[in-house]
């Protein structure tokens, strides 16, 4: 086994009257490449702040043999260079030297600066957020050489896969350690909800067999009671009656004993399913045409910079479509410019736009969250329920009041209402930013049981993989159809 760098034993963390996760042990060692998944809340950030030292609201011990170098999640910088950072890096990540950086210049600034001195730990927390298929590619063979212990926190599918050996799941308060990566830990967790599912229904089998005997056997001893009671004994029938008393104390017996056996029965749940979710579309937003956008000789420009040129296309009806590109290449101007039908772009009369809405940390008013949306929607109040509770809202947080919502809850409810308002057409301009991998796995099934058609562009390559029917790459001002 390598060389321990971090040991956590006997921790405790809470915040207020809410406890966030403990941990009995948990290790590190030099070389592992650590990724820890978890809902958002769950406490992933949290994790990486105690392992950093950052944090001081926790009981237990921490023993580091090795410091860390930290990426966080949101940090403020100057975002100048200085004789310290590595610009080679730089200059491969395509960063500027000046102070009006993008939002994905930012990001592969602030990696630059963590990379560039060298610890034999390393923290992550997001770091693929704004990076381009490019720039995630380039960071992943960047980590695969690097010589220490990593450990990170991404929404990234793809990046777990190419770089994780064991994976944290932070669930219901504990921190679970399983070997290998993301689809390794997914092929577990299958495997554990088997497992669940048969041990449930071998206990629901024997409970059900065992007061099927408990009531057989209780019938047949007041039946040998009853017996007992109303018959005068002879003398002579002596003997048979002491046998019929023994026979009638060996049913209670065995009654007894089945119910203590039914009393032990170890209670086991089955796994939570999810209701399968739908989207109907009503008549009148239905279309027949094969082609319902589509675009003629398109040039979209951003003040006086040319993002494509001329360009020509038509998305085929009932489809997922996912533009792709890097940083700044047009993927968000050319959807703005199609929901604003500009010149060269060709819609559908019937085309009724659906969008993936950002929303306050806070909501207005004291309707509950089930409300909120079914005053938007023509969806029953059971689809949207259902819709709901794949996000991960329970039953009990259906009720709780918009206004109420938490920053991450808030996000879930924009999800839903993309999914549950009257549209045809949905645009999603990268959906997967700042949402957990649970969240992102219940916008796949939603994606899949839409009816109509998608339009959407992300980085998330594991997310495109599975969602889109065509991929399209902006490169060189063109719009080149890729899958």
């Amino acid at each position: 086994m390598n060389d321990l760098t971090i040991k956590l034993k006997d921790i405790s963390v809470s915040f207020g009257n809410k406890d966030i996760f403990d941990i009995d042990e948990l290790s590190a060692y030099v070389n592992d490449r650590i990724a820890i998944v978890g809902k958002n809340g769950s406490g992933k950030s949290t994790l990486l702040k105690l392992l950093a030292g950052e944090l001081e609201e926790y009981s237990g011990q921490v023993q580091k043999e090795n410091e860390f170098n930290y990426f966080k999640q949101i940090e403020e910088s100057t975002y100048k260079s200085d004789n310290d950072m590595d610009f080679e890096m730089l200059s491969r990540l395509n960063v500027p030297d000046n102070e009006g950086m993008s939002g994905g210049e930012q990001t592969k600034f602030r990696i630059v600066k963590a990379l560039s001195n060298y610890q034999l730990g390393l923290l992550l927390d997001e770091p693929t957020t704004h990076l381009d298929k490019e720039s995630i590619d380039y960071l992943i063979e960047e980590l695969r050489y690097y010589y220490g212990t990593l450990i990170f926190v991404s929404h990234d599918r793809y990046f777990i896969n190419q770089l994780a050996s064991k994976i944290w799941e932070i669930s219901d308060g504990s921190i679970r350690e399983f070997n290998g990566n993301y689809d390794d830990y997914i092929e577990a967790k299958e495997k554990e909800e088997l497992e669940q599912a048969y041990e449930h229904e071998k206990m629901i089998k024997e409970k059900e067999r065992l007061q099927a005997s408990i009531e057989e056997k209780s019938a047949k001893a007041e039946k040998l009671a009853g017996k007992a009671k109303g018959n005068d004994i002879k003398p002579s029938r002596l003997a048979s009656s002491k046998q019929k008393d023994t026979v009638q104390k060996q049913a209670f017996k065995a009654v007894k004993a089945m119910e203590s056996r039914l009393s032990q029965l170890k209670e086991t749940s089955s796994p939570l399913a999810t209701k399968e979710v739908q989207f109907p579309m009503s008549k009148d937003l239905e279309m027949h045409n094969k082609f319902p956008i589509m675009g003629r000789d398109v040039s979209v420009t951003r003040g006086e910079k040319l993002l494509l040129d001329q360009v020509s296309f038509q998305f085929p009806l009932g489809s997922t479509i996912a533009i792709t590109g890097s940083n700044g290449s047009g993927k968000s101007s050319f959807l703005n410019d199609l929901i604003n039908e500009k010149e060269g772009f060709e819609l559908s009369p019937k085309v009724k736009f659906g969008f993936y809405k950002q929303m306050d940390y806070k909501l207005q008013g004291d309707s509950s969250v089930l409300d909120f949306l079914l005053n938007q929607s023509k969806l029953s109040a059971d689809r949207i329920r259902a819709v709901l509770i794949n996000l991960g809202f329970t039953i009990d947080e259906t009720l709780k009041p918009v206004n109420k919502l938490s920053g991450g809850e808030a996000t879930k409810v924009s999800l839903a209402l993309m999914f549950v308002e009257p549209s045809n057409v949905i645009i999603m301009d990268e959906p997967t930013n700042f949402i957990d991998i649970n969240t992102i796995e219940a916008l796949e099934k939603f994606i899949d049981a839409y009816t109509g058609t998608i339009i959407l562009t992300s980085h998330d390559k594991y997310f495109v993989n599975r969602v889109a029917d065509y991929v399209y790459k902006i490169e060189n001002q063109n719009l080149v159809e890729v899958r």
